[in-house]
């Protein structure tokens, strides 16, 4: 590790089929960042540890707190509530960040393509070695004497072993639930061997200590994903999306039809006398939580139940062709 540390990796070129692609353009952006030569990481770190000695002294924190991007920035909060030395400081610090991360970008492609046998697709590798070198960047004690390059080397090749781990997964796992999902396929093939046929989820669950709800999860977990822009027919014109209907309440218009017919409802209400007006709303339980009978209405308002039913069905009347007068409009 030390040997290709010191030596670097070699110039990123992108593999025939790259060159337009975006990981081909990727690869070019990172190529413009030259390496950094040992005296200028060194001059780079001595610029870093005196910005986060002022931060730290501005700060007040103790003695033993990590030189580091992570815990001294981490503690500064908003920069632009300090004193300006202990500004310029933090705009210092963070563009030895930026210059950490920017001159190690290619570092990050070569242990991406490393991996790139191994069936995950170049996007994803390059992405999480990326966050590799951000972790790096921020966890990175430059007063510890060693160089940047070798601590970045392995959180890089650590988070893209994690992306392998994870494997092509569309919906993004936390790690402890993918180790859990590897504990739980080691438990089923243990006990299906004991066995001699698949274990039961109650028996996972004891195999495991866990509760046989949390076995259900974890098996929904792992259950392989199916992209809804998988084509049904051979020229791809049909998805599998295409065939998803959730019904006409998931159409982006279906709120505004709901909404569009309860104005249409109450302009056509206030067209109706008082009385009519009343008795369609209790009789229909509008604005109520339910509707009442002709009994209950007949019974407040003192007035037998054949008037409330003769005057329901005048004002559902009425309402049609109020209804039919506007549509012909």
């Amino acid at each position: 590790m030390q040997t290709s540390e010191r030596s670097g990796p070699s110039p990123v070129s992108p593999v025939v089929g790259e060159r337009d692609s975006l990981v081909g353009l990727y690869f070019r952006d990172a190529s413009r960042h030259q390496l950094l030569s040992e005296r200028d990481e060194r001059r780079l770190a001595r610029q870093l540890i005196r910005s986060l000695r002022i931060i730290s002294q501005e700060l007040g924190l103790p003695d033993d707190t990590p030189q580091t991007l992570r815990e001294v920035v981490g503690s500064l909060g908003d920069a632009c509530a300090f004193s300006t030395r202990c500004r310029r400081a933090y705009h210092l610090a963070m563009a030895c960040r930026r210059k950490l991360i920017q001159c190690n970008l290619r570092l990050a492609v070569h242990i991406a393509r490393r991996y790139g046998h191994q069936g995950m697709s170049m996007n994803d590798l390059i992405q999480d070695a990326n966050v590799g070198l951000i972790k790096a960047a921020e966890r990175y004690d430059p007063g510890k004497g060693f160089r940047f390059s070798t601590y970045a080397y392995w959180w890089i090749s650590e988070e893209v072993r994690r992306c392998l781990q994870r494997g092509t997964r569309v919906v993004h796992t936390p790690e402890n639930v993918i180790d859990e999902i590897r504990q739980l396929q080691k438990a089923s093939m243990r006990l299906n061997q004991s066995l001699g046929r698949a274990p039961s989820q109650s028996e996972l669950a004891e195999a495991m200590e866990a509760s046989p709800s949390r076995i259900g999860e974890l098996r929904a977990l792992a259950a392989r994903e199916i992209s809804t822009d998988v084509p049904l027919v051979e020229d791809g014109s049909i998805t599998l999306g295409d065939n998803l209907d959730g019904g006409v309440a998931t159409t982006p218009e279906y709120p505004l039809r709901q909404r569009d017919r309860v104005i249409t409802l109450r302009s056509l209400m206030d067209e109706l006398g008082d009385r009519e007006r009343e008795i369609l709303a209790r009789r229909y339980g509008l604005n109520l939580a339910e509707p009442e009978t002709l009994q209950t209405i007949s019974d407040q308002l003192g007035i037998s139940r054949e008037r409330v039913r003769q005057i329901e069905k005048a004002a559902l009347k009425k309402l049609r062709q109020l209804a039919a007068d506007q549509s012909g409009a």
